[in-house]
């Protein structure tokens, strides 16, 4: 029933063999809940859900009207204070994702591999303004132990360096914890592993016999198509797939796997004859310009083939060729020989040549001398001509 409630109301309401309720015609949802035993209880129904506010009489009329006026205003005086959340704790995991991996994809050539080295130290759940100097001392010294090279441990320091670094310039960081480290030492001048003339020569066989024989079984595979009136595969040219021509140009340019791999046929001038790297896919971020030898001219005019004008789609593309690579090493007995040595064996015919090695930084890309420095031993007859003026 619905009745104008009141203290008055609420005391004089008696009890029935059944539960029964008086309605509220002034407060909206409030009733007054009688049960057979007498007790009579405050209720406040809102959005259908019956909600119990106190008893009567230790809860008055205007006790539970006060209560529920100031529940359907959202002002619920039993609700829990609400509790301001704690700020998140920017770890060195989460700064990684939310912040500087972004950083990573847009000015970095290879950013997975660059995220991969900073996950290598174990930091992820680490505050950010907790690493110290003394958790990377301690990680280098275990890396030292494990028998990692200084040049890969200064690498992977500094990687993480540069980062904190990043961290400092946008106000994440009150300063870089490891502004202190100092590199470890390293061999300055380390020995250089080139092709001697006699590797040229037998690699150079490997990779043309290679392709003979991919030639001689496309053809083989043809015919006994033919024999059964199945569709020819197309017949290869003087390069069978992307191998040979990746490692002779990268033998007579000097280019690191990931410029070939980032080389567009529209970075290529035939007529001119030169080949641009372009500072975006380099890896000091330096656009130059690489003249191309009459060996270089050949490999690239017969990879293309007879496709004109020039095709808008990468020379070669990104993909790996470790096992292609490692069979074609061992054919030509060849040990101890990664495919970033065929860059070496650039710098280091130039520099026994007699180029200058400022010459040889441009064409390497380097962004400093001291770098193209570890081919200075090449050039011996320098070296003699100064202990000779002694005698």
């Amino acid at each position: 029933m619905q009745k104008l409630l009141n203290q008055r109301v609420a005391d004089s309401a008696k009890p029935k063999a059944k539960p029964y309720q008086i309605h509220d015609v002034a407060v909206p949802g409030l009733m007054l809940r009688i049960q057979p035993t007498g007790t009579k209880t405050w209720k406040l129904i809102q959005n259908r859900k019956p909600r119990t506010l106190g008893r009567s009489p230790v809860m008055t009329y205007s006790m539970a009207a006060e209560k529920a006026l100031a529940i359907l205003r959202g002002e619920d005086p039993d609700a829990a204070p609400e509790q301001e959340e704690a700020p998140e704790v920017m770890t060195f995991g989460r700064y990684l994702t939310k912040h500087y991996w972004p950083f990573l994809e847009a000015n970095h050539s290879k950013p997975e591999e660059s995220l991969s080295r900073l996950k290598r130290f174990g930091f992820d759940d680490k505050p950010l303004e907790e690493i110290r100097l003394a958790d990377v001392e301690t990680w280098r010294t275990k890396s030292q132990t494990a028998g990692k090279a200084p040049s890969t441990i200064n690498r992977r320091t500094n990687a993480l360096k540069a980062s904190l670094q990043r961290a400092v310039d946008w106000d994440l960081l009150p300063d870089n914890p490891l502004a202190r480290l100092k590199p470890l030492k390293v061999d300055r001048r380390p020995v250089v592993r080139y092709l001697s003339p006699e590797e040229d020569k037998r690699l150079q066989d490997a990779l043309r016999d290679r392709d003979t024989l991919r030639r001689e079984k496309r053809k083989s595979a043809n015919t006994w198509r033919a024999e059964r009136n199945q569709e020819q595969m197309p017949e290869f040219g003087e390069y069978t797939d992307n191998l040979t021509p990746m490692i002779l140009l990268a033998l007579n340019t000097g280019l690191r796997r990931g410029e070939l791999w980032k080389l567009r046929w529209g970075d290529v001038d035939l007529k001119q004859k030169i080949l641009t790297v372009h500072g975006k896919g380099a890896k000091s971020k330096q656009t130059r310009h690489i003249p191309l030898n009459a060996t270089a001219l050949h490999v690239l005019k017969a990879h293309r083939g007879d496709v004109a004008p020039m095709p808008p789609n990468p020379v070669f593309g990104q993909h790996e060729f470790k096992k292609a690579f490692a069979a074609i090493l061992k054919a030509a007995k060849i040990e101890n020989f990664r495919f970033h040595d065929t860059r070496h064996t650039f710098a280091s015919r130039l520099v026994m040549a007699g180029v200058p090695l400022n010459t040889v930084r441009e064409l390497l890309g380097h962004s400093s001398l001291e770098m193209t420095l570890i081919y200075a031993h090449l050039a011996p007859d320098n070296l003699r001509n100064a202990v000779e003026l002694l005698s």
